[in-house]
């Protein structure tokens, strides 16, 4: 049996906020499946967790009982399960591996694991050097984007699933390089829709469905439950997480799950988190006129950051919101249950729980939000519970996090 994995934050985590004012690090989602979820399939191991913030607790499963007094493998949140990084850590799992002075992964004894759980993480440095050329993390939130193509074929090796249509794809689905479709048995394509996959592979999970008339063009993931509405122009690079509703234009960007861009509207290079609703012809620009890189302001430090990235849209924290005709400027970041409407373009930077109404930050009072965020989870039979409600109590309490 192999160890138990507890998934660890590092300082450089805070810096994927707003994405993880919600979430730990590793419920970030990248290709098909959460990092965690990415972890458990390399490993072969069961139910991925780790110690969480405070204001998590309750909202995602907690360390159990029976792994707080066992050895485990401590695994950074911030870095993928790459082939030859999964070599490393199945033949020098006990050694304390590093890229460079961080720490990427570490085994714990029964007494180590107590004391780093206490901590919130290994107490140690690395010792040795991993060796491994094909390193991928994330240190910012545009890291997601970058990184998405190669954690769909990553996942597209993972997943299991035959290459080629399964039994819901309508006898009119044109698909090129079926050997590059991976579809669950209960995913769904219909008639007239188009499935592309000669740059990359196209993965359609359980009950997924490709509405009539989309053209979707690897590479591509589309998650349990997810719905490509007709007409849609899914470009590679996308991820459409669980749930999500997606219409309109979409390039190289990820829905994390039960949000919705139903209608017309182009959003690309963007990181979109969960519960988000972009209201129809919503567009969010990911380059600039000049062509130059794009800058954004980080989260937590309020300083604007050049990315180093030509093409860059938005950053969109849970429960998100953009009225109809929203124009989002390149390289916008926008807080938990922040709402963009009104015309002209907004502010870069707009904090949680606020309103940017025709660029002017209005408040918008949690007991409100908390109200709204009800009916919309309610719409999908979720009921928003006291450690969701304290969650987005702390989160508002915060402010930039």
């Amino acid at each position: 049996m192999p160890l138990p994995i507890l998934m660890f934050e590092d300082d450089q985590a805070r810096h994927l906020a707003p994405l993880t004012l919600t979430r730990p690090v590793f419920d970030l989602r990248l290709g098909l499946t959460t990092i965690g979820e990415k972890w458990a399939w390399a490993l072969g191991a069961g139910e991925v967790c780790g110690p969480l913030r405070p204001h998590l607790e309750g909202v995602f499963p907690g360390v159990p009982e029976e792994r707080r007094g066992a050895s485990a493998l401590w695994i950074n949140a911030r870095y993928l399960p790459t082939p030859s990084l999964v070599e490393a850590l199945r033949h020098r799992g006990g050694e304390r591996l590093g890229d460079g002075d961080i720490l990427v992964a570490a085994t714990s004894s029964a007494a180590e694991t107590a004391a780093w759980l206490a901590a919130g993480r290994p107490a140690v440095a690395p010792t040795t050097p991993c060796g491994v050329e094909d390193f991928a993390a994330i240190a910012y939130p545009w890291d997601l984007v970058r990184l998405n193509p190669q954690a769909i074929a990553l996942d597209a090796e993972a997943c299991g699933w035959k290459p080629g249509p399964a039994a819901g794809v309508h006898a009119s689905v044109v698909i090129d390089r079926p050997d590059r479709v991976f579809m669950h048995p209960a995913a769904v394509v219909e008639p007239g829709a188009i499935l592309i996959a000669a740059e990359g592979p196209i993965l359609l999970d359980a009950d997924a469905r490709v509405m009539a008339g989309a053209v979707v063009r690897g590479p591509v993931a589309v998650g349990r439950g997810a719905m490509v509405r007709m007409g849609a122009r899914i470009y590679g690079g996308t991820t459409i997480g669980p749930f999500c509703k997606v219409g309109g234009e979409v390039a190289t960007t990820i829905f994390h799950s039960y949000s919705n861009k139903a209608h017309d509207g182009y959003v690309g290079d963007s990181v979109l988190g969960q519960w988000i609703n972009l209201g129809a012809g919503t567009t969010a620009s990911n380059l600039k006129m000049t062509y130059g890189t794009v800058k954004v302001v980080d989260w937590p430090s309020g300083v604007e950051i050049d990315t180093g990235e030509q093409f860059l849209g938005t950053v969109m924290g849970d429960h998100g919101k953009t009225g109809i005709n929203t124009a989002l400027n390149t390289g916008t970041v926008c807080g938990v249950a922040s709402i963009v409407v009104g015309s002209g373009f907004p502010a870069r930077w707009i904090p949680s729980f606020k309103w940017s109404q025709s660029g002017t930050l209005i408040d918008y009072r949690p007991e409100k939000a908390v109200v709204d965020m009800e009916r919309m989870m309610a719409r999908r039979g979720i009921a928003l519970d006291a450690p969701y409600r304290r969650m987005m109590e702390a989160v508002f309490a915060m402010g930039r996090g």
